[in-house]
This record gives structure tokens, C-alpha cells and sequence, in this order.
């Protein structure tokens, strides 16, 4: 699936609420208070008022925020992988 799959806010907020496996690499979520970014599947639940959706990592990265070390979503951006190779 792609960001543009889920119509809104709420329809990729109820993906990250359920971790639903086909949300996974769609878009990014990331948090306000912590400057992290996640995977939807994430185990971290912030709080829904301090979040805000990117369609990309790099994205994520470009708005400052920092890959999440629990669910590590770096590992889905292709131009990460490649920079590190």
C-alpha cells in the first residue's frame, strides 16, 4: 500500500492503532515531544494529538526528526540502505 491508500489522518491513525502489516512502509509516523519517527507497526503508542504523518522517511529526517530505535525505520528508506552500503 501506498500514503495515498489511506484517505486521511484518521484512516492512517486506525492502521497504526491496529499495526496493521499492510500500513508498513506506506508512511512514517512521527511524534512532536520525542522527535522520533516510526513504522505504524511500531510498539510505541504516542499520544494521538502529537503526531503527524510523512508519506517517506527522508521526509520524516527532513522535518528533524530521528529513527526510532525500537522498530528502526530506516530499514524500509531504499536511500538509506544505499548510503550505508
Amino acid at each position: 500500500m501506498r500514503f495515498a491508500d489511506y484517505a486521511d489522518d484518521e484512516a492512517r491513525w486506525a492502521a497504526c492503532l491496529e499495526r496493521d502489516p499492510a500500513a508498513d512502509g506506506a508512511f512514517f509516523i512521527a511524534v512532536r515531544t520525542t522527535g522520533i519517527y516510526c513504522r505504524p507497526v511500531c510498539p510505541a503508542r504516542p499520544l494521538r494529538k502529537n503526531v503527524v504523518f510523512h508519506a517517506a522517511g527522508a521526509e520524516a529526517r527532513a522535518a528533524g526528526f530521528r529513527a526510532c530505535k525500537r522498530c528502526k525505520p530506516e530499514r524500509l528508506d531504499p536511500a538509506v540502505s544505499e548510503a550505508r552500503a
